[in-house]
């Protein structure tokens, strides 16, 4: 089949899909239906069998066939562990055990006399914070609640204090959705990708947003305060939620356990189990506690609830991208672009470069941070194999370039609220992020050629 035509479907299948997202459809439906017809095609123009020796017979069902599979595969792995990472978050924040590490993480911020390197500071203590509370959305709030006011409290203009928080994107750690994905088609324990690995990367950019972030809200500031933009305003400081101290410790423990456990060779938990642990710890501190024994039950609720929530939302995505990542590996587009560019100077860099920018933009477009790299990290360990390079150099970049295309996006619900709460436009908001977030994208891709190539 010509390689051209190959290549020139995938780009037209991507721009299709893009435009689709941008359109408001459902992600999840064009997804689904752009997957099964990418499929079917690349199985009529290759000859590639969609299930293998595991035919159902015929094309059409084997397409259905895909999807079961993916059901099963993704329900009983990720999306499960995604669950259940998801239910603890929701309750901590229900018994108000985050709120109350998000208060005493953000107090000493208050102490700093340079209302400039407070930033700095909030920055560091939010990206520490996001190992514990991965959700990039459910951090925002927290923070908004606790930091937000003292922000304004010490001078910092609403865009500023909204726009660094808007920083505290990147997804990483071993609690967090993302890197197990990424570890899922690495095929390596999520503590290795994230010690041996991201966490190289991950501090990179934290280190140069952390120097950078005084130097440029100062100048933006200034330039702000000549044109008589956004000036301060006035916001009520959140008191210190009424639950003892150490429930500050309660939202680490999931990734405490997982932490130790990697470090002990007779044992072998895994997040979902270091999770469930978590939960029945917090249970039993919540009834030797609280005085209404009989309303600690209906906890469980908040948890199952949000357990179907992030089904809805995310791993339901995870499932309908894996099947537009079929059909886009089928095709073999980008794998025969990988294949003629192989033997250029720096053609793994380019093609690094090529695969985080379309995550990137698909963040931006889709405003997730998920979405992208389910939909395209599964090529990977193909174009590596070609390039002759460790995968975790093409997905890593693709991972952290997800997240911060997410933070660039208006229509990103971190973003949203974030923009709502400093009393400006999402647009307003992402215009005063973006020169770091493009700069944190290049500390990405340069970071993770040279620590993982």
């Amino acid at each position: 089949m010509n390689s051209v035509l190959l290549i020139s479907l995938t780009v037209i299948f991507s721009v299709i899909v893009a435009k689709l997202i941008l359109k408001k459809y459902n992600a999840i439906f064009v997804f689904f239906t752009s997957g099964i017809v990418i499929m079917l095609i690349a199985n009529a123009l290759t000859g590639t069998p969609i299930l293998g020796k595991a035919t159902l017979g015929s094309p059409l069902l084997d397409v259905f066939g895909f999807l079961t599979k993916s059901f099963k595969s993704n329900l009983s792995g990720i999306g499960m562990i995604i669950m259940s990472v998801t239910g603890y978050a929701a309750y901590m924040k229900h018994i108000q055990a985050s709120t109350k590490l998000a208060y005493l993480a953000s107090n000493p911020l208050s102490k700093i006399k340079n209302k400039y390197l407070v930033l700095s500071g909030l920055y560091i203590v939010g990206m520490a914070l996001k190992l514990v509370i991965t959700s990039q959305a459910g951090l925002s709030v927290l923070l908004l609640a606790t930091v937000f006011p003292v922000m304004m409290a010490i001078g910092i203009t609403p865009i500023t204090a909204a726009s660094v928080l808007s920083l505290i994107c990147i997804d990483y750690g071993p609690n967090d959705g993302s890197t197990i994905f990424m570890s899922g088609v690495l095929k390596m324990n999520v503590v290795d990708v994230f010690l041996k690995h991201q966490i190289y990367v991950a501090g990179s950019i934290i280190l140069v947003l952390a120097i950078v972030i005084p130097l440029y809200y100062k100048y933006m500031d200034a330039r702000d305060l000549t044109r008589g933009e956004y000036q301060s305003q006035e916001l009520t400081v959140l008191e210190n939620p009424a639950v003892p101290g150490y429930y500050a410790l309660l939202p680490i423990i999931p990734l405490a356990i997982v932490f130790v456990d990697y470090f002990i060779p007779s044992t072998k938990v895994d997040v979902i189990t270091a999770n469930i642990m978590g939960m029945f710890i917090t249970f039993v501190i919540e009834f030797c506690r609280r005085s209404d024994k009989n309303e600690i039950p209906k906890d469980m609720l908040v948890i199952l609830r949000a357990m179907a929530d992030i089904f809805v939302s995310v791993v339901s995505i995870i499932i309908s991208a894996s099947c537009f990542a079929q059909g886009i590996k089928m095709l073999g587009g980008i794998s025969i672009f990988a294949h003629y560019i192989a033997g250029m100077d720096g053609a793994v860099f380019i093609i690094m470069l090529v695969l985080a920018l379309l995550t990137f933009l698909f963040g931006i477009i889709m405003g997730s941070g998920a979405a992208p790299l389910f939909a395209f990290g599964p090529l990977t360990p193909e174009i590596a194999a070609k390039l002759g390079v460790p995968t975790v150099t093409l997905i890593l970049p693709m991972e952290i370039a997800s997240a911060l295309g997410r933070a660039t996006s208006p229509v990103c619900g971190a973003i949203i609220a974030e923009a709502g709460f400093a009393g400006i436009e999402p647009i307003q908001l992402v215009k005063r992020s973006a020169p770091l977030l493009v700069l944190a994208f290049v500390i990405n891709c340069v970071a993770s050629y040279i620590f993982n190539i």
